[in-house]
């Protein structure tokens, strides 16, 4: 059963992008992050070796393997083993294991993302498992190769610090004066208690995000580190259920790193109901925030989240 999840971050410039269909040299070895513990199947059945050839065979002339270790020039993926859990039960065991695939150019993170995959096995047949889970990890990273678009991280970039705290502003900013009813903004005080929510949905998962996401009363426009901006374009949220007529919540966004716009969205919602303006929001905001907290994890330039 293979999923796909986590923190995928690919760095947007002013520049040209490299092609799906370009080669990226791939690393020949796989890596393991301090505090992963591999047993003695691990070590024989040749797990990181499935995950190369299997990246690389669903990859065909999109990846190429370095023959020693990835050149310091141009575009470079690695593979790194995460996490690795063996469950072990009398009739059927299971292999677990998370790799992060890293892009760079030039030796500067551009893209990464991690990837999930598990395999069940009887006794006795730990290898063709191992092979099975290595395949299967080795496949998603080349997916996520071939359909992103990385920028060429030139002069002056630092390319991207995925470890580093997200941070937001306190508020959700206003695009022009009258995005809101006075009701909106007062009464239900939209503008705090949607970043409050927007955070605590990003944070709270069972498989943690690889960096929070934190709330700061600041100039979030001005704030120079990793940041996400939020926008209302149009809010128009009234009581009444549905006599009251058609309800909408429009915002955009966009994280940036410095002078960098690393992603960006448009989103919009109208499925809000409510005997009241604030419970009309409330559910406007519902679906707002599922859309958001989606694109944040898997961040890109120009989505539209509908």
């Amino acid at each position: 059963m293979k999923f796909i999840y986590g923190l995928l971050l690919v760095f947007v410039l002013a520049t040209a992008p490299l092609h799906a269909s370009a080669a990226i040299v791939v690393s020949p070895g796989v890596g393991y992050a301090n505090g992963v513990v591999s047993d003695d199947a691990v070590l024989n059945c040749g797990l990181e070796k499935s995950i190369t050839t299997g990246l690389i065979a669903k990859a065909g002339n999109a990846a190429s393997l370095a023959p020693n270790s990835l050149p310091q020039l141009g575009f470079g993926l690695s593979l790194e083993i995460i996490r690795l859990r063996l469950k072990s039960s009398p009739k059927e065991s299971e292999y677990a294991a998370v790799v992060r695939a890293d892009v760079k150019y030039d030796g500067k993170l551009v893209g990464t993302h991690d990837f999930d995959s598990d395999e069940s096995f009887k006794n006795g047949q730990e290898c063709e498992a191992l092979q099975a889970l290595g395949s299967s990890l080795g496949e998603s990273a080349a997916e996520w190769a071939m359909q992103t678009r990385f920028a060429e991280c030139r002069e002056g970039c630092a390319g991207i610090h995925p470890d580093e705290t997200i941070v937001v502003g306190a508020d959700v900013l206003l695009s022009e004066a009258g995005a809101i009813s006075d009701t909106v903004r007062d009464d239900c005080a939209w503008t705090s208690s949607m970043v409050k929510k927007i955070v605590k949905a990003f944070n709270d998962t069972e498989l943690p995000p690889r960096a929070k996401l934190e709330s700061r009363s600041l100039d979030i426009v001005a704030y120079p580190g990793r940041r996400l901006v939020l926008y209302a374009d149009s809010v128009h949220a009234v009581g009444g259920g549905g006599i009251s007529g058609p309800k909408w919540m429009a915002m955009h966004g966009e994280l940036r790193e410095g002078p960098s716009l690393i992603a960006s969205f448009e989103s919009y919602d109208n499925s809000g109901r409510g005997l009241t303006t604030c419970r009309s929001v409330d559910a406007l905001s519902e679906g707002t925030v599922e859309k958001i907290v989606e694109w944040l994890r898997n961040p890109s330039l120009g989505a539209k989240l509908k």
